[in-house]
């Protein structure tokens, strides 16, 4: 909300913003909403933004508690539980952010805009410690699970098999979902007896990945030497100025169809090669398959070290990136909150579960704030991309977890932690599943 003397949303006034939600919510209410791209995105942008300004004015609430991203995420949960919305409505809600592809054009977009615009060698260093730092949240939140395990009486290895792993699995379709067909394979057993405990423990698990990240962020503003802001690694910067520093230089409109078209046809290529050409994925058979995403953010990366792109292109999609985050971040949590109910977090809501959930989402921070120093990381830039962004629900917990520490340009890290991340701990499930099962 803004203006020069005047309060405006989305660039309107306010009187004429309020006009639009009444209508819009009205409309959709009354199961009348156009069923296709273009009345989600209008309810989209017009009602979740609007619950994503509410959330960032409650004291406390806004502070420690995820501010308007979450509160659009758990407002929009509330609408789907209590049915406030028509079933036609939430379907075409969730349709848009599903199949039709919103919630994958705004991590193409921020992957994109991200990996492009961060100097070469600091590119390279950053992505060479990654993957460890990775193994050290793993690490982490297996030994702090087993530890409380003992305090409470409880398995260790059931512990870690049943909580751990999931919560720290990549997220549903990538993890938990993979994970209990492996289980089905190895035991024999039915996967959805695995599979339904693991999912509630999950979707807890992202509330608390998102709670966390606000405490980050909070510690961040506390004490500034644990934080690069955004910056994943503590070194001075390698070059003077950069296409991030340009934004503001005058980009032409051309220019900007150009970044928005290259983003799309790499994560194209990326999607082709993934499913036609990568050994891994189709002629290997190891058991798991490396997300597009992981491809499309190798492909990137390709694009900016080879130094192949132009700097005003580099500036227009770091712009595009911008404007997605700014402007998009709220709509985006209110279609994702409609696809999600509340019975399922109240399902697994037992005090000994949440201490299980909370020291592995624990764990997972120290592991990676431990192993990240090593590779000359920031603490809290570490745990916020290898430690929470493996602790929560994918992508759409990658979302809900950046914008809550504010740390949207983190996106390329948190995609390699859901979707790499999720790869190796699916070979680590099938290995534990064989041997302790």
């Amino acid at each position: 909300m803004s203006g020069s003397g005047k309060t405006t949303v989305l660039g309107m006034p306010l009187r004429m913003y309020i006009a639009l939600l009444a209508i819009t919510v009205f409309i959709a209410c009354q199961g009348y909403l156009l069923n296709n791209i273009m009345g989600a995105f209008a309810c989209a942008m017009i009602v979740g933004t609007a619950f994503g300004l509410i959330g960032d004015k409650i004291p406390v609430w806004k502070d420690w508690l995820g501010g308007g991203i979450l509160f659009a995420n758990l407002a929009a949960s509330f609408i789907n539980t209590f049915k406030l919305f028509p079933e036609s409505t939430i379907k075409t809600m969730t349709v848009f952010n599903g199949s039709q592809g919103f919630l994958e054009l705004y991590v193409v977009i921020l992957i994109f805009g991200s990996v492009l615009s961060v100097e070469r060698r600091l590119l390279i260093r950053s992505f060479i410690g990654y993957i460890p730092t990775i193994l050290g949240a793993i690490a982490g939140s297996f030994i702090l699970c087993a530890g409380a395990a003992v305090l409470l009486g409880g398995s260790p290895v059931e512990s870690v098999l049943s909580i751990a792993m999931p919560i720290m699995g990549g997220g549903n379709g990538a993890g938990a979902i993979p994970m209990s067909k492996i289980y089905g394979e190895v035991t024999g057993n039915n996967p959805s007896v695995w599979y339904a405990s693991a999912f509630a423990v999950l979707m807890l698990g992202n509330i608390m990945a998102v709670l966390f990240a606000a405490f980050l962020n909070r510690l961040g503003e506390r004490f500034p030497a644990l934080t690069g802001n955004g910056k994943l690694l503590d070194v001075p910067s390698l070059s003077k100025e950069g296409p991030a520093q340009k934004q503001n230089a005058e980009i032409s409109m051309i220019t900007y169809a150009a970044a928005f078209t290259l983003a799309l046809f790499v994560y194209m290529g990326a999607h082709y090669y993934a499913g036609k050409v990568s050994l891994i994925n189709n002629y290997l058979h190891l058991g798991f398959k490396i997300h597009k995403f992981a491809f499309m953010i190798i492909f990137v990366m390709l694009l900016n070290i080879s130094n192949c792109v132009p700097d005003d292109l580099k500036a227009a999609a770091k712009n595009i990136q911008g404007f997605f985050v700014k402007y998009l971040s709220f709509p985006l949590l209110f279609c994702v909150g409609l696809s999600t109910n509340l019975n399922d977090y109240i399902k697994v809501l037992s005090i000994q579960v949440i201490v299980y959930v909370f020291v592995v989402v624990l764990g997972a921070c120290l592991g990676a704030a431990l192993v990240g120093k090593l590779f000359h990381f920031y603490p809290i830039e570490a745990m916020i991309t290898a430690g929470l962004c493996m602790a929560n629900a994918g992508g759409s917990g990658d979302v809900q977890v950046l914008g809550t520490a504010k740390r949207m340009e983190l996106m390329p890290y948190a995609a390699i932690s859901s979707r790499i991340g999720g790869a190796i701990l699916l070979v680590i499930a099938s290995f534990m599943f064989s041997k302790f099962m």
